[in-house]
């Protein structure tokens, strides 16, 4: 199935699950009505804009037009009328973000740039697009100040503080699914490239061919991982190992995005905006 772009797409139709849930949670927190809005917008002009304008490059037809090109398909297929300032930053991890408010921004970072394949940056750039569509840059930064205010109460509602501040976390998790779903939208529906994409998070490069990173071997990896916490004591390790993790782990993001792909809804999705 091929397409350049689509027209009508919401973000509610390719949303994880976990995310709707996470979301309600969220939401229902006390202060965080309290801290989006203005305040949001102040918390990223003060600090997000001066310095991508100051110690970033921004990305333009003229100034890198291969990624400038991506972008833009990127754009048009998860039908995104706006186009953001983008920008890219010296950085030898393997990241891109995307930052602000009403008015947000994308850093991708050089590494990514010089090492990714086109197809692979597609998913990456409709990644963060798609946490712009989905509103998860203003409530990425809400939780993030929650998670400050409630590391400041100390010992008084320890408990009830850090119920509140899994459950901020566990939607940051969750946000990261929806928006994988997004990269694979922009990218055409290029499963293969967002494995190949994941893999270099896990150590893949062109030097490591003699390591076998077949998609068959990280299914057959993540079977093992579920039967490890399919009792109650390894649940319960890996809800305290991921308690303070923002994004889930890849091996888990590669199973996630298998499973939607196969299971037809990510056609549904497509077909309905064609």
């Amino acid at each position: 199935m091929t397409y350049d772009s689509l027209v009508g797409l919401k973000p509610e139709e390719y949303q994880h699950p976990g995310e709707k849930v996470a979301m309600k949670v969220l939401k229902s927190i006390p202060l965080a009505d309290t801290l989006s809005g203005k305040y949001v917008e102040m918390m990223v002009k003060l600090n997000d804009y001066p310095q991508a304008v100051g110690n970033y490059y921004r990305i333009t037809e003229k100034t890198n037009p291969r990624i400038y090109n991506l972008y833009k398909i990127a754009l048009k297929r998860l039908d995104v009328h706006e186009e953001y300032p983008l920008f890219s930053k010296m950085d030898y991890y393997y990241n891109a973000c995307a930052i602000g408010g009403a008015s947000p921004l994308i850093v991708l970072n050089s590494s990514i740039i010089s090492n990714f394949t086109d197809a692979e940056l597609l998913h990456t750039i409709g990644h963060e697009i798609g946490h712009i569509k989905s509103g998860h840059v203003i409530y990425s930064i809400i939780a993030t100040q929650l998670n400050s205010i409630l590391a400041g109460t100390g010992n008084v509602g320890a408990i009830f503080s850090e119920g509140i501040s899994y459950a901020i976390m566990e939607w940051l998790r969750n946000a990261e699914y929806t928006a994988d779903r997004a990269g694979l939208i922009a990218s055409g529906g290029d499963f293969d490239s967002f494995v190949s994409e994941k893999i270099k998070y896990l150590g893949y490069s062109k030097d490591t061919k003699d390591i076998d990173f077949s998609l068959e071997s990280i299914l057959a990896q993540a079977e093992d991982f579920n039967l490890e916490i399919s009792d109650p004591i390894g649940k319960m390790l890996f809800v305290t190992k991921t308690a303070r993790q923002t994004h889930p782990w890849t091996i888990l993001r590669i199973k996630q995005m298998h499973d939607w792909y196969t299971s037809g809804d990510f056609e549904k999705v497509i077909k309905n905006h064609l």
